[in-house]
């Protein structure tokens, strides 16, 4: 079956990605936050969960992985209305029983949920770990082991020696590399990063953690214990502050937050602050979906202003009349076809567009004659929806 992500990026211009083959580049920072707030309705009924991962992929560059244990052939059925891509993922997720989402600065992995939500946790200790080795004298420490690397694997890579090559590319001595168990992975390429986020990402999915040695580029593989006692701080929007603060104590009275305006420290268990993480992403996304969707009413042909004024593009080649109808009718935009039923009007359906001629935005009142001007004899724009003679 197919997936469809029928999606309003927050710039107010309609982007429909309809080359499967065409792969995105990777957003990552602070252009994943933005396409995770963007707003998003998605429907998928039966769908394979590997195939919904490549979707997002397509449509927005986000770099959904999967983590070991999860079946990429789960049998997946979500259906939103317009809620922020981080929302959609969630959902996606909690149709895999026992499985959440967990957002990284690069990537999101999705996983078994009291597992994946201790990875930014780990990211966040090696981090301050690797600050240390910045202070080592010169020539202590190899300019890779903390400049970061390009990961990429084929299909087939065993996690073990996945790590033991980033070592040996970035002058890192591994120790404890046998407790890795063996795994066949799927081949995958990942964001720049540093060997100990590497790390943190590949031994997660064994309950391992990288230990950073203190005086040396050398790092020690242990299993994680889940009881020792972390310090660290969080960044928290003021918007987020109050119910942060409400929903955890509930949840964890006797685990005291300690807030300095927008950041805040906890002491605790890896678990907790796997928790607080876990909390804190998930009223995220819910913020971002409100303030996404705000304005777009459900009864609404398009969230927003005029169609006339609306900006609009299209990226792809050639596709039929009959295919950008289905697409833009998804994306709730109403297009009324005169005679759409007869054989004559069903042909022209068959034609084919280029493209190439709305690639870039233009508002609806220039970019829908564009579209379908050499198919109709004529297209109108109104306020509300688009009308094509032919």
């Amino acid at each position: 079956m197919a997936v469809w992500c029928r999606f309003l990026i927050l710039a107010c211009y309609l982007c429909a990605v309809l080359r499967a083959d065409e792969q995105p580049q990777v957003v990552t920072g602070s252009a994943l936050q933005k396409a995770l707030a963007s707003s998003v309705s998605w429907s998928a009924d039966g769908v394979a969960l590997q195939s919904q991962l490549a979707s997002v992929r397509q449509q927005s560059g986000i770099l959904v992985l999967r983590d070991r244990r999860v079946d990429p052939r789960s049998s997946i059925t979500v259906e939103t209305g317009f809620v922020a891509r981080a929302a959609v993922l969630q959902q996606i997720a909690a149709a895999v029983p026992d499985c959440s989402a967990v957002v990284t600065d690069s990537y999101v992995l999705l996983g078994p949920a009291n597992r994946v939500q201790r990875l930014p946790v780990l990211l966040k200790e090696v981090s301050e770990q690797e600050n240390l080795w910045k202070k080592l004298p010169a020539g202590r420490l190899p300019r890779k082991a903390v400049s970061g690397l390009q990961p990429e694997w084929s299909a087939g890579a065993v996690p073990r020696e996945i790590l033991q090559r980033a070592a040996a590319e970035c002058g890192i001595e591994l120790e404890n590399a046998e407790l890795v168990p063996h795994d066949v992975w799927g081949a995958v390429q990942l964001p720049r990063q540093s060997f100990a986020e590497l790390a943190c990402l590949v031994l997660v999915q064994f309950d391992l953690q990288p230990v950073l040695a203190a005086d040396s580029p050398r790092v020690r593989i242990e299993p994680i214990d889940a009881a020792r006692v972390l310090e660290l701080k969080y960044s928290v929007p003021l918007k987020q502050k109050e119910q942060l603060q409400s929903e955890w104590r509930q949840r964890h009275p006797e685990a005291g937050l300690r807030w300095s305006s927008s950041t805040v420290t906890l002491k605790a268990d890896l678990d907790l602050h796997a928790d607080f993480v876990g909390v804190q992403q998930r009223l995220s996304a819910l913020g971002a979906g409100a303030g996404a969707g705000a304005g777009a009413g459900a009864g609404a042909a398009v969230p927003g202003d005029s169609l006339r004024t609306r900006q609009f593009q299209l990226q792809g080649e050639r596709v039929t009349v009959g295919y950008l109808l289905q697409e833009l009718r998804k994306n709730r935009i109403v297009i009324e076809v005169e005679g759409e039923n007869e054989p004559a009007v069903q042909r022209l359906l068959q034609g084919v567009v280029d493209l190439s001629v709305v690639r870039e935005k233009q508002p609806g009142l220039k970019f829908f004659p564009a579209l379908f001007g050499g198919q109709f004899r004529t297209v109108e724009v109104l306020d509300d929806r688009i009308r094509l003679k032919p």
